[in-house]
């Protein structure tokens, strides 16, 4: 098994501080036996030998309330794949060096919500990607959305000031799209938003605009996004 990497940034990160001290302790057990694409198979009885296999007092409902939490919390996504539960570590690849050429788990085929400790509710993706270019899939299939944690830690790496939360709610209200074009890289979007701060641009942070209440066409006009954004990914 790979060495996993935690970085020190979780000790100041409010998503992991949301969690309990178990819900915690879990997610790191978990990151030690994901396979290198961040998978693993999600049945609370299969996680509970992976990751506890000497604590024989700990119940496999324990197990399916910390995947939930830890849902919630966006650290991971819980799927269907074979008829069988299985979950995606969602920014494995932001923190994590993949080195195996295949996944030892399958790719997701439909979304999954536990609805109790022991039964999955699934539906199809109800919007599968239809571009048939395969190297566009395959971005496309890259790229993870960043939790507030993520962007919080890039900022405050980057000392620019911008805001993570509105950053985030801004891009999740667009479906993590730039104009019309799915987003590749959100670390590039959030430099650009630092640079137009910088450059006393007419892009800035959008807590700046709280003067006043927006509607969605009218802040994308006054933010010029779609123009800002699709140059700088090209």
């Amino acid at each position: 098994m790979p060495t996993r990497l935690i970085k020190e940034s979780v000790c100041t990160s409010d998503t992991i501080n949301g969690l309990t001290w178990f819900q915690e302790v879990f997610f790191y057990r978990l990151i030690t036996v994901c396979d290198d694409f961040g998978r693993m198979d999600a049945r609370p009885p299969i996680l509970k030998g992976r990751l506890f296999p000497l604590k024989e007092d700990l119940r496999s409902g324990e197990i399916g309330k910390a995947l939930d939490a830890l849902q919630a919390a966006g650290l991971i996504q819980k799927y269907m794949a074979d008829g069988k539960p299985y979950l995606q570590i969602t920014t494995w690849e932001h923190h994590q060096n993949v080195r195996a050429q295949k996944p030892k788990y399958p790719e997701p085929e439909s979304i999954c919500i536990q609805m109790n400790t022991d039964v999955y509710e699934c539906s199809r993706n109800p919007n599968p990607n239809p571009n048939p270019n395969p190297k566009e899939n395959e971005r496309a299939r890259r790229f993870v959305p960043p939790s507030v944690s993520d962007v919080a830690d890039y900022c405050r790496e980057r000392k620019n000031g911008i805001d993570p939360a509105q950053f985030v709610n801004f891009y999740e209200s667009k479906g993590w799209k730039v104009g019309s074009t799915p987003m590749k890289d959100w670390k590039a979007a959030v430099r650009t938003w630092e640079q137009r701060e910088k450059t006393g641009g007419k892009v800035v942070s959008a807590q700046k605009y709280t003067q006043r209440d927006y509607d969605e066409q009218e802040l994308e006009e006054r933010l010029g996004v779609n123009e800002l954004f699709k140059a700088a990914e090209e």
